[in-house]
């Protein structure tokens, strides 16, 4: 079954064969810190009893099945996305509890590395979904009624299902638009028609959407975004707020492919902090380099470990997030800690042999007034022979801003220099669009550097 709820609760979506002994809350939010961390232990002494089981999974951490309390995760190596990726399909089957012959396989964006291969099974499948929707309830207060997705469906992308199955235990009206619908002319009047109250998307389409001109006085009726794939950033806050002060703006589900959710918003967050999802799961921030945990209040890695008995284990998993711990408690009195994100952990890309990252880039960019990642874009085109870089900034950046200021202000970067100076190099134009016209990913994502091939 869905696993045991707290305070308890029965599931009519049980089925015959699945034993999961994981706990649930229904509302975290009305827990004692006592409580929650009670209920996290244990469901931590059932994921090592269930390690027990699976020799194979257990030798991919040593030492895991000493773990008695959650400090002792401490004694566990870190586990990396290339560690996954040697760990499950197709390298090798071995990281399943359970026999693995039936349940969801999913794949990851790629964002933190090579993109991964994930087994969920379908008991950790329907968890997943019941936490997406205790976020829900907790962020919008009522919850919407009317929601349009508009998340890639496909390509062993689970976001879109995700989506539809949260909608479905809200309970709400479910519009399954798909991520091409974004484009339709008819989108808008369609939602208006049928008085769809919330949209779920990424935030970059989201913000298109509900302040465009064409479109925002038909969508007035749209009270909620829900975002999820990317951080929103202060700039599309802005212009939303700007845009539609009534707009309600939460993050649908702080979740990766990998982990399923692992932090949700209340009616008091914004921007990138969340809640953590902690009575299925045990979040650090760590110091990398030195290997130990972060106080609260300074930035590291964030480091998660899944409490499961079931599917595709993970413990200190580095999901590729920096962030920290909040010394202050949440106004809405929750005793769920809370998590802010920073950003993606060495996002970087190699231009011609030398590799450059986005906080170097920005660094050198914050002295043109452009300080949020989400008002650029940084495109190398591959040209034969050599290469080009087009420079996107968006209209919200100062518009006395040109291409030989952008050049100068990147120049005085070392890395930066060695690009412009390279044999290749073609050279750099500096363009002020729309930030629709930014390059998105199939999944709806704007990643900050992007490849691409000319003609």
């Amino acid at each position: 079954m869905l696993g045991e709820m707290y305070p308890t609760s029965h599931h009519s979506e049980a089925r015959a064969g699945e034993s999961s002994k994981i706990e649930l809350a229904e509302n975290l939010d009305i827990l004692t810190r006592a409580q929650l961390d009670e209920m996290q232990q244990r469901n931590l002494a059932r994921t090592v009893d269930a390690l027990k089981g699976n020799p194979a999974v257990a030798a991919c951490w040593p030492g895991a099945l000493d773990v008695r309390v959650p400090r002792d995760l401490l004694k566990l190596p870190l586990f990396s996305p290339a560690d996954l990726q040697a760990s499950c399909p197709p390298a090798s089957e071995n990281l399943v509890l359970g026999d693995g012959r039936s349940g969801l396989v999913l794949r990851s964006s790629g964002t933190s590395g090579r993109r991964k291969m994930i087994y969920h099974s379908w008991e950790f499948s329907r968890r997943v979904s019941a936490l997406g929707a205790r976020g829900v309830r907790s962020a919008l207060r009522p919850h919407p009624r009317r929601i349009a997705n508009f998340l890639y469906p496909g390509e062993l992308n689970g976001a879109f299902t995700f989506a539809q199955e949260v909608t479905e235990l809200l309970p709400a009206m479910s519009f399954p638009m798909g991520s091409s619908a974004l484009a339709s002319p008819e989108t808008a009047e369609l939602l208006r028609e049928n008085r769809v109250d919330a949209v779920i998307c990424s935030p970059s389409a989201g913000t298109g959407l509900l302040t465009g001109d064409a479109t925002r006085e038909l969508l007035r009726g749209v009270d909620s975004l829900l975002y999820i794939g990317e951080i929103l950033g202060e700039s599309r806050e802005r212009q939303l707020a700007d845009a539609r002060p009534d707009l309600r703006v939460r993050s649908f589900s702080y979740s990766t492919s990998e982990t399923g959710p692992v932090g949700y918003q209340c009616t008091y967050q914004s921007g990138s902090t969340h809640h953590l999802h902690e009575d299925v799961l045990v979040v650090e921030v760590v110091d990398t380099d030195a290997e130990r945990i972060q106080p609260d209040g300074r930035v590291g890695e964030v480091v998660v470990t899944m409490l499961t008995d079931s599917g595709m284990p993970l413990l200190r998993y580095r999901i590729g997030d920096e962030g920290f711990i909040e010394t202050r408690p949440c106004l809405c009195g929750s005793a769920a800690r809370q998590l802010t994100l920073t950003g993606r952990v060495g996002m970087s890309m190699n231009v011609d042999s030398t590799t450059i990252s986005r906080d170097l880039v920005m660094e050198q960019l914050a002295t043109l007034g452009i300080s949020d990642p989400a008002d650029c874009q940084f495109q190398v085109t591959q040209h034969d022979p050599g290469f080009s870089i087009r420079l996107l900034v968006s209209e919200r950046t100062p518009p006395s801003v040109t291409t030989e200021d952008a050049v100068a202000a990147l120049h005085g970067a070392y890395h930066m220099g060695r690009v412009f100076t390279a044999p290749l190099y073609r050279g750099l134009t500096l363009e002020r669009v729309d930030s629709s016209e930014f390059h998105h990913t199939a999944r709806g994502k704007t990643p900050f550097f992007v490849n691409r091939t000319a003609g």
